[in-house]
């Protein structure tokens, strides 16, 4: 049984939206390993939250259940593995942050209209469902300082891609730290599990 957090007195307001978890790509580790070492150094506050990830939805409107994920093993047994790219970083003179920028992006929103229409995710629209896919290094930092860090790593940040054949159910403990608790394969796996 997945145990979520009942006082989250001590976290900020958008934090509280994450209580019943997130879902999630998380990189293999030797990617997640590279990526990780960036975060550290350049946003340690993420980076204490959340290992390397891309967020694929909204927080959950309701409770993992046994039921809501056979929903969601259901939604994924046909989507197949992909890989996915990140090659290069990039900030905005609108938002801080400094992110990859993951491609391609058309498998990215397939899996994220999937999830969205089961039924953990009823009634709630969050603003963040349509922000392109990327795995975010540095997001703690003012624009100026984007800018400066996204030129400075760009020629030497590491670049490769990963084949994506799962999805990781993630949800924050008492100190807003996101723990592993399951995993969605893709494909025809996915109904088996």
């Amino acid at each position: 049984m997945i145990k979520y957090v009942d006082d989250t007195s001590k976290w900020e307001n958008w934090q509280r939206d994450y209580r019943l978890g997130v879902i999630l790509i998380l990189p293999p580790p030797d990617v997640s390993r590279e990526i990780d070492i960036l975060r550290v150094r350049y946003d340690p506050r993420s980076a204490a939250w959340c290992p390397a990830h891309i967020t694929l939805s909204d927080p959950l409107s309701s409770e993992m259940s046994p039921s809501l994920a056979g929903e969601i093993r259901g939604v994924l047994s046909n989507v197949g593995p992909f890989k996915l790219h990140y090659d290069k970083l990039y900030a905005s003179k609108r938002h801080a942050g400094v992110a990859y920028r993951i491609t391609p992006r058309e498998p990215v929103e397939r899996l994220k209209d999937l999830l969205h229409g089961t039924s953990g995710f009823a009634g709630e629209t969050h603003r963040r469902r349509d922000i392109a896919p990327h795995m975010t290094i540095a997001e703690f930092i003012s624009i100026e300082e984007s800018l400066r860090l996204c030129a400075r790593l760009q020629d030497t940040a590491p670049a490769g891609f990963f084949l994506c054949d799962r999805l990781t159910y993630m949800v924050p403990d008492d100190g807003f730290r996101f723990q592993r608790r399951s995993t969605f394969p893709l494909g025809d796996s996915a109904q088996k599990s």
